[in-house]
């Protein structure tokens, strides 16, 4: 699989998962790299978006989104090694770490992101906007850099930068699959509690390809301790429906590439996962290089978490960008 809030109605006995016992000795025993960090709320409709920003207060930051399933903290080691150039404002997607779900009834789409990154924009009155994105939410700016083109200082894509191809019968079978599974999830209406043991098992399931300290660091914000002793998951149910719902089919995403006109630094980790033909992977970002001669292209040998599990060697590519163009 390709992709990478608290709500009204979420249980309001759950203690916030940085103030865990668990979270706190899974934390202390990774390598992430230490900074003082200060937590963020922005008020959204439904809710709130939560955030961690590193640096200054007095500096406009770069947008940090995370991909499908992940959080916030996923930008916990990269942070501290790219704020000598910007702050980082890294923020949990709705529905995920500590952030509002939407309200019952609804589905959690690509658009819902992409809205998000105008609200933001909206909400602290920055004329541009500089990002940092990895996998779901890289394909989510892309598509957002093509339709506001203007509103962009800067984009850094992680291992991702588009959304894959999508022909119409993969695209009607595959939808149809998920809203048959969105009714199932929502029909059922729980969300289980576990114990220590059980939610290390439960939680790791989802993250491939991660070690067990880049695992622990996401857990940081990925789990909730309740009153009872036992913990659950910080992530709405709805999120295991694959956000693949919008239809982007080769000629569109090429075209796409041809209207994006800020500076664009892609790092490609995993070379083994692409979510489509790899050429057609390729065949966009040649599209995307003629048409921006400010498009930055690197390969690093990592996994698709590179941000995560290989920060320094993904900061050493990212901080020359940020010196040329922040």
């Amino acid at each position: 699989m390709y992709f990478s809030m608290f709500t009204r109605f979420v249980n309001h006995s759950l203690r916030p998962s940085l103030c865990t016992k668990l979270m706190k000795a899974l934390y202390s025993k990774s390598q992430s790299v230490q900074h003082e960090v200060k937590e963020i709320e922005i008020p959204v409709p439904w809710g709130k978006v939560a955030g961690k920003l590193w640096g200054s207060q007095d500096k406009q930051p770069i947008l940090a989104m995370h991909g499908w399933q992940d959080n916030a903290a996923s930008f916990d080691n990269i942070a501290p090694l790219i704020i000598k150039n910007t702050p980082v404002l890294a923020i949990d997607l709705p529905g995920h770490g500590l952030s509002s779900w939407l309200p019952p009834g609804f589905m959690y789409t690509e658009l819902i992101y992409f809205l998000l990154i105008k609200r933001i924009k909206r909400y602290f009155g920055w004329e541009r906007i500089k990002v940092m994105a990895h996998s779901l939410s890289a394909m989510t700016i892309y598509w957002y850099a093509a339709s506001f083109p203007k509103e962009l200082q800067y984009v850094v894509a992680l291992d991702f930068f588009k959304f894959p191809s999508v022909n119409t019968s993969m695209h009607a079978t595959g939808f149809g699959n998920a809203v048959d599974a969105f009714f199932k999830i929502e029909e059922s209406n729980v969300q289980p509690s576990y114990s220590q043991s059980e939610i290390i098992k439960k939680s790791s399931a989802g993250f491939l390809n991660l070690d067990k300290s880049s695992y622990n660091i996401l857990m940081t914000r990925g789990t909730t301790q309740k009153e009872d002793g036992t913990y659950v998951i910080n992530r709405d149910p709805r999120l295991r429906v694959i956000p693949v719902h919008s239809m982007f089919s080769r000629d569109q995403l090429e075209e796409y590439a041809n209207l994006i006109t800020c500076p664009y630094l892609i790092i490609k980790g995993d070379n083994n996962f692409y979510g489509e033909e790899k050429e057609n992977f390729y065949r966009a970002l040649e599209i995307l290089k003629a048409a921006n001669d400010k498009v930055h292209f690197e390969t690093l040998s990592a996994t698709h978490h590179l941000h995560l599990t290989h920060a320094k060697n993904t900061a050493e590519i990212i901080n020359p960008f940020l010196e040329k163009y922040d």
